[in-house]
């Protein structure tokens, strides 16, 4: 055969190969960086991640995301500290309390500053006076569950100490769980699930969006060694996050596909008011706040008397800085 007639049949196949969907897969997935993120609760952050995902941004941005789900915030902070992940997507007082106690633990961004859970009792219970003596659920001990039960019961007028009895129940759907078999009588929970627990005859005493609080709610969070090796790696996550952000809150047809997959619902009604809530609390600039970690310390520094607490001891704002000199949040 022709020489001249195998190189062409030889290039024409390559070009094909080249053009076709599985062979460019192929090729973008062999310059994607493999990253393992944990993730705890449910509501906003579900959203943001199942919108990355569907519009391509992770891998756009150079991510292989694999995304595990923990069911406790304390648990999660465990296996970050384990190595277990690459980072934690939960409440950052998970990651200050962990800093404090020994760990490396740096919050890199946040991308909620205030809350998104309401306090939910059962249709007997209609004021926080009447859960004195009453039994109320966390997920674990130490979790952002617990920090936000503590701070909602407090502004009710109760000490959590000594007021309630405390358990550890689990994730959301099983505090649901111990709400209506009798259990407990009121826990902290994402908001999604106002829509349908009210129309099930549970009652809503607090709604922590409402207040002026500022918090670490929904953080990414590192450790300190992971950070300084991977800044370039560490900046397409924050970027990746803020850009599913801006997806979420302005393309709202994708926006209530994402948020039916992730609460594997096809409520309207449950749809529409969470999307509402994602457009009021995520913060596409994912910067921590000084007066959200002033919150967390408020509420956890007398565990750790003696020691000289401040704002950068928590944060690492390295990736962000140079974000924000490229533009990163200006759309």
């Amino acid at each position: 055969m022709n020489i001249n007639c195998v190189l062409y049949r030889f290039f024409f196949v390559a070009t094909l190969l080249l053009a076709s969907p599985a062979a460019t897969n192929h090729l973008s997935a062999q310059s994607l960086d493999k990253v393992r993120l944990g993730y705890s609760g449910t509501g906003i952050n579900n959203y943001v991640l199942e919108m990355g995902r569907r519009q391509g941004i992770f891998r756009k941005n150079g991510l292989d995301l694999e995304v595990v789900y923990v069911n406790s915030g304390s648990l999660l902070s465990q296996a970050l500290i384990a190595g277990t992940f690459d980072l934690s997507m939960s409440q950052g007082s998970e990651a200050m309390v962990a800093k404090l106690r020994g760990a490396d633990v740096r919050i890199v961004a946040v991308i909620a500053n205030r809350f998104n859970h309401v306090y939910l009792t059962a249709p007997s219970i209609t004021s926080f006076k009447q859960l004195k003596g009453k039994k109320v659920a966390v997920s674990r001990f130490g979790s952002g569950s617990h920090f936000q039960t503590n701070l909602a019961l407090k502004d009710g007028g109760l000490d959590p100490e000594k007021d309630v009895t405390i358990l550890q129940i689990g994730n959301s759907g099983a505090r649901i769980t111990a709400i209506l078999s009798g259990v407990v009588d009121g826990t902290i929970m994402a908001a999604d699930f106002v829509p349908k627990a009210k129309r099930e005859g549970f009652n809503v005493l607090a709604d922590l969006a409402d207040t002026k609080i500022e918090y670490p709610f929904l953080s990414l969070n590192m450790l300190g060694s992971y950070v300084d090796k991977n800044l370039k790696l560490v900046k397409a996550l924050i970027k990746s996050m803020s850009e599913s952000i801006r997806a979420l809150q302005t393309d709202s047809a994708n926006a209530k596909v994402a948020i039916r997959l992730a609460l594997k619902t096809d409520d309207p009604e449950t749809i529409d008011y969470a999307l509402m809530r994602s457009i009021r609390v995520l913060d596409r600039r994912p910067f921590p706040t000084p007066g959200g970690i002033k919150t967390v310390l408020d509420e956890i520094g007398s565990e750790f008397k003696g020691k000289t607490l401040k704002f950068e001891d928590f944060v690492d704002l390295r990736a962000l800085r140079e974000l924000e000199k490229e533009g990163a949040f200006k759309q």
